[in-house]
Parts: structure tokens; C-alpha cells; sequence
């Protein structure tokens, strides 16, 4: 009965909240990075699935450009601009096509140096095509990745330090809790039996004191399982902190801005 229910409850958020199941992860949380910034970009279209995730490379470079300074090379040849007033927005718009036309073709872009696409997302709604682009670019300040010892001597120290210090905070404090909580648990339970014990001896009838001597026996047990289940709970603590692989960290991006900087290094080969 439960199997059929939990199986009804999949199938009821597969139709109403679709996304929150077949999504990756990425489109609505940038992933991190020691060494590189990740870039999310979406786009749709009536036409087709290519369309989509042209605009979609646009929309990802737009927010690279308002995100960093980046060095964008190409010969003279590559890019005719038109003959416009402001002739550094059609630059602009002109990188920006390019481009994204170069990740959509070839999974990376001359024009911007080590810009590589990492993986793209479709969906079809009512016969829009929809596309999520996940892109990648190093860091100009690149992040020292922490000692990968630390989070096992934490969690050595105390079991949830090292997955706290992973931002596993959910997993921290759960093995925080049940291990320290196994602990409490197994020395009340001791205090408990001994208390029991003490009153079995003072019992004036056998049925009393038999009553007190089961109680004893009764809580011994529960502060053994409760020490054997703080102890099972750390050492899965340390378990995990040891196999940890390192994970980057998340560097939220600055939009306070909307200035677009480029560094244009002209090749007129």
C-alpha cells in the first residue's frame, strides 16, 4: 500500500511540478568552482531546439560580460561591423553572436579565450523549445582548494565538524546530533539502570524488586545500543569525510552592474 502510494505521489509531481524531477541541478543553482566560474544561460524559440540554445549562449555570454573583464581576440576579417553610430555596442552584440554561434557549433569559443560549453538542457512546453546552457570560464583570481585532510581531523574532533565545513549542513548536523545524542542517550540510560538497580535492592516484596531488576536490565540494554549507535553514526561521519571529493566552492557573481567591459586584442593577420 505504501509502495503504490509513494509511486502515485512520484507520478503526481512528474505532471504538476515537472522540473522539480527532470532538471539537472545547474539551471536553477550555479555549481561552483575553485578554479573556474560557471555561467547560466536560457533561451527559447518557436523554430527549433538549435535556436533555443543559440539564444540561450547569447544569454550566457551577456552575463559573462557583465560579470567580468574578458579578452576577447579575432582578425579583422571575422567581424564586419556596420556602419552605426555607436560602433562599440554593435562590437559588442557582434561577440556576443559570434560567439555563442562558435559554442553551439563546436562546444568552445575562439573568440573568448577558454570559454568551453559544459552541458545544455532542452525542453519542449507546448511546442516552445526552451534551452538551458551550463558554460565555463577560469577564474581570473583562482581559489586555493582546502586541504583535503581538514574535514577528516574535524570530523575526527568532532563527527559533522568536517561536513559542516564541506556546507553539508544538513548532513552536519544530522551526525552531530545523532552521534552526540547517542551519547547523552547512553549515559542517561546508565543512570536510569543504576537508579533501577538501587531500587530493587530497597524493594521490600520479590515482585517489586523483580520489577526493578527488569527496569535495570531494560535501560543497561538501551544505553548500550545508544553508545553502539553514537558510535556507528561517528565513525560513518569520519567514513565520509575521508572519501570526500573535493567540491568547489560557491562564488556568488556581482550584478550590481550593468556596465559591459571588454578587452579587445585586435589580430590583423
Amino acid at each position: 500500500m505504501f509502495r503504490s502510494f509513494f509511486k502515485a505521489l512520484l507520478f503526481s509531481f512528474s505532471i504538476f511540478c515537472p522540473n522539480l524531477i527532470s532538471q539537472p541541478g545547474w539551471v536553477s543553482k550555479i555549481p561552483p568552482g575553485y578554479l573556474n566560474d560557471y555561467f547560466v544561460g536560457k533561451g527559447t524559440s518557436t523554430l527549433s531546439k538549435s535556436e533555443a540554445s543559440q539564444h540561450a549562449f547569447e544569454n550566457a555570454i551577456i552575463s559573462i560580460m557583465r560579470n567580468n573583464v574578458i579578452t576577447v581576440e579575432y582578425a579583422e576579417k571575422d567581424i564586419i561591423l556596420s556602419e552605426q553610430k555607436n560602433k562599440n555596442d554593435d562590437l559588442q552584440l557582434e561577440i556576443v553572436r559570434k560567439s555563442a554561434q562558435e559554442l553551439s557549433i563546436t562546444g568552445e569559443s575562439k573568440l573568448i579565450k577558454n570559454l568551453k560549453e559544459v552541458e545544455t538542457y532542452y525542453e519542449n512546453n507546448n511546442g516552445k523549445f526552451e534551452a538551458w546552457v551550463l558554460v565555463i570560464l577560469p577564474k581570473k583570481n583562482p581559489i586555493s582548494p582546502p586541504n583535503s585532510f581538514s574535514p577528516v581531523w574535524r570530523s575526527l574532533f568532532l563527527p559533522g565538524w568536517g561536513q559542516l565545513y564541506k556546507e553539508e549542513t544538513f548532513k552536519g548536523i544530522s551526525f552531530m546530533i545523532l552521534s552526540l545524542g547517542g551519547i547523552a542517550g547512553g549515559f542517561v540510560f546508565n543512570e536510569l539502570s543504576k537508579e533501577a538497580s538501587s531500587n530493587a535492592l530497597s524493594a521490600r516484596t520479590q515482585a517489586r524488586r523483580d520489577f526493578f531488576n527488569n527496569e535495570a536490565k531494560n535501560y543497561n540494554t538501551y544505553s548500550t545500543i545508544s553508545f553502539i549507535a553514537s558510535g556507528v553514526f561517528y565513525a560513518w561521519s569520519l567514513v565520509d569525510a575521508i572519501i570526500y571529493k573535493q567540491k568547489d566552492l560557491y562564488v556568488l557573481l556581482n550584478n550590481s552592474t550593468n556596465e559591459i567591459n571588454i578587452v579587445i586584442s585586435l589580430n590583423l593577420n
